[in-house]
């Protein structure tokens, strides 16, 4: 059973829509720069409502940002958290802690889609120049998410789904000028911190799969998702 109609949504009804064992939970706050509190509580009241009405276990996408520090969690991030602790303390929940996720969505809140069109439009932006993100196709995601989940309870109930390694915010501005071949009018803050996301146990169940997290994986999945084939 598939919860939710958005690109997690879409990318796991192939394999998890009819699926009788287990309910994906992919509804909920999409803008991670959420703050209302109403948003939020919609969020709350329908996992609780599907916690409590299915007999299977529910999977939650999580966040690999509510592992910073407590006292520098967005209201989004507090609320994420949150939401993990209803769905580990529900028999067999797991949660899936996902980074930036990067798919053909129209999405204007996603980190990638926001570069594309600050630099396409010549308009002025901030980056944080100490900052990293970590980037993954939802393609990926979904193939690595369907061992992690088939392999039942020898899995941890809270496992990350993330590239080999986070890149430098000024990086990611430099990759996406390469790709759109134009200059992004952006200043850069001394502002920001390294991001350290655990992924080992996804970076080996990618390669067991030919997916190639390490070096050079940012570059590739902006080309995928941003490059010139994508305006033809």
């Amino acid at each position: 059973m598939i919860v939710g109609n958005g690109l997690l949504a879409r990318a796991f009804a192939p394999r998890f829509a009819d699926d009788p064992s287990v309910t994906i939970f992919a509804s909920g706050v999409s803008n991670s720069m959420e703050t209302r509190a109403s948003a939020f509580e919609r969020e709350r009241r329908l996992l609780e409502e599907t916690i409590a009405q299915e007999s299977r276990p529910v999977v939650y996408f999580g966040s690999c940002g509510v592992a910073d520090k407590a006292e520098t969690l967005t209201p989004y991030m507090k609320h994420k958290l949150a939401m993990e602790a209803l769905v580990v303390a529900s028999p067999g929940g797991r949660v899936l802690r996902l980074p930036q996720v990067v798919g053909s969505t129209h999405n204007p809140h996603t980190l990638t889609n926001y570069l594309r069109d600050r630099i396409i439009a010549g308009e002025v932006f901030s980056v944080w120049g100490r900052a990293e993100r970590n980037l993954i196709d939802i393609e990926d995601i979904y193939a690595i998410a369907t061992v992690l989940l088939e392999n039942g309870p020898r899995e941890p109930a809270v496992l990350s789904i993330a590239a080999a390694s986070s890149t430098p915010m000024p990086e990611i501005v430099a990759i996406f000028e390469r790709v759109l071949q134009r200059r992004a009018n952006c200043t850069i803050e001394d502002r920001g911190q390294a991001l350290t996301i655990d992924s080992r146990r996804a970076v080996a169940v990618a390669a067991g799969l030919g997916i190639d997290l390490g070096p050079g994986y940012a570059e590739r999945l902006i080309r995928k998702y941003y490059g010139p084939q994508q305006c033809a």
